[in-house]
């Protein structure tokens, strides 16, 4: 009877998270190297100096990264984005007052921008390299988010084969098991790369702006107070645009980190447990399983909380306002600048601590699951059909 129920939920699991999304990586992005050094934004959470690392180790390289019950700084990174959007905005209000013309150095040649453009038309083109970038973020973190969420579904499954199936079924049903683990690892990872090259793209653009006003005089007779501000505006959207950029290393740097512990701690060794033959060897296996497949879902888990509450900001907070922002170009009163400048600042506020509160609640939401996580995972050592049942109420 036992069987039989272990049986039916590997099949229920298995068939319930049988899909694949397809990775596409023909867009031609390109990479360039972005600023070494970020100015600080207001702090949401203390991170602390001292902290347990974990060490994910693959045949070639070794990423250390902090554990994710401490690791709290995606919370200060991700206010980078509305406020990025915000930043723009005051930009184009400023713009606004006159069709500036910018001027390379002798010997720069620009990659991206076009001199013979003014700085209006410039910024327009920002703001939708911006806003293609926001839309490809948001599609692409849906495929990671999908792929993260299968991988525990697959490790449970596994776990419950190597403990209670037969041999004829463990060798026939392990196999299918880990490769659909390994398939939404990969899959989940190699999502992430396309978006992170198109932001570190954007970025390059921004150090261009940057780089071109810094090389810009004022005409005879012109006073210096509108490029000044102008070259402030684009120096502090350039460093909270790498903020984003950090953010978005920090996705992929996740999902490499899960997609090589499922490979090297759990798919690995797994394999042998086709060779394991007595109950004895199999639970000795498991139980040296099961802090690997605590970790791993930590880690997927980590990953699924942090792309969904960007996504919640981005569209609430990003996607639609930087659209809403073009009009800023064509003002033509100083009263309305004014105005607009007021607005802009009061929201930059308002945002920062609402998207500051979101992050913090889900994080929080997110350290609280770690002792549910574990005495699931330990289920299995004592009773693996009890935690079937656990895993089919919990979804």
């Amino acid at each position: 009877m036992n069987t039989l129920i272990t049986f039916l939920t590997v099949v229920i699991l298995l068939i319930s998270t049988i899909y694949s999304v397809p990775v596409t990586g023909d867009y031609p992005y390109d990479t360039t190297e972005g600023p070494t050094t970020a100015a600080p934004i207001p702090t949401t959470t203390a991170i602390p100096t001292t902290t347990t690392t974990t060490t994910t180790t693959t045949t070639t390289t070794t990423t250390t990264t902090l554990a994710p019950e401490v690791d709290r700084e995606w919370e200060d990174l991700i206010l980078a984005g509305p406020t990025v959007v915000n930043y723009l905005g005051l930009f184009m209000v400023l713009a606004s007052r006159k069709s500036q013309i910018l001027t390379a150095s002798a010997g720069f040649t620009p990659q991206y921008l076009s001199v013979a453009q003014p700085l209006p038309a410039i910024l327009s083109r920002i703001s939708t390299d911006m806003q293609a970038a926001f839309k490809v973020a948001s599609d692409d973190l849906v495929r990671t988010r999908s792929n993260m969420d299968q991988i525990p579904d697959h490790i449970n499954a596994g776990l419950l084969l190597i403990q209670t199936a037969p041999s004829a079924l463990l060798k026939t049903l392990l196999p299918y098991t880990l490769k659909n683990v390994q398939r939404a690892a990969n899959e989940g990872a190699a999502v992430t790369k396309p978006t992170l090259e198109r932001f570190v793209t954007v970025e390059a653009i921004l150090k261009e702006l940057v780089t071109l006003l810094t090389s810009t005089s004022p005409a005879e007779g012109e006073e210096s107070d509108y490029l000044t501000e102008a070259k402030a505006y684009a120096n502090d959207i350039q460093t909270q645009w790498s903020l984003l950029v950090k953010l978005f290393k920090k996705f992929s740097d996740r999902a490499d980190i899960t997609e090589t512990r499922i490979t090297n701690s759990f798919i690995s060794p797994t394999e042998a447990a086709n060779n394991l033959t007595t109950e004895a060897q199999r639970r000795s296996h498991l139980d040296k399983l099961i802090p690997a497949a605590i970790a791993i879902d930590q880690s997927s888990h980590l990953l699924n909380m942090m792309a969904l509450t960007y996504d919640d900001i981005s569209n609430e907070h990003m996607t639609s306002q930087i659209v809403s922002n073009k009009p800023y170009l064509a003002l033509g009163t100083e009263s309305a600048r004014a105005l607009s400048q007021r607005q802009l600042w009061q929201s930059t506020i308002a945002q920062s601590v609402k998207v500051a509160r979101l992050a913090q609640v889900r994080q929080n939401d997110f350290a609280a699951t770690s002792p549910g996580r574990h005495d699931l995972y330990s289920t299995y050592s004592k009773d693996p059909v009890a935690a079937s049942i656990r895993i089919n109420n919990t979804e």
